[in-house]
């Protein structure tokens, strides 16, 4: 039970942090993009995804920006340490 508990949390906090990382015009893009789409409006609903798949594109690229900045800073120790 308590494994279960554990893992309801960790999806919370993830969702949590999402929507909070995500911004307003993020929820709103995909709320809105899955209720346009529902009552048949595709071409309006394509364009509520693009804003949502917008602000998800630069949570993606700052996420990669950070791995890359923290790779060349691992790189560059590794080279002072062969070099010594």
């Amino acid at each position: 039970m308590k494994k279960i508990i554990d893992f309801i949390k960790g999806i919370y906090s993830t969702v949590k942090t999402w929507i909070v990382l995500n911004g307003i015009e993020g929820v709103v893009g995909l709320i809105a993009g899955l209720i346009l789409w529902l009552f048949g409006f595709k071409i309006y609903a394509g364009f509520a995804f693009g804003v949502f798949a917008t602000v998800n594109w630069n949570l993606f690229k700052n996420k990669v920006l950070r791995l890359k900045s923290r790779l060349e800073r691992l790189e560059t120790k590794l080279v002072k340490f062969f070099k010594k």
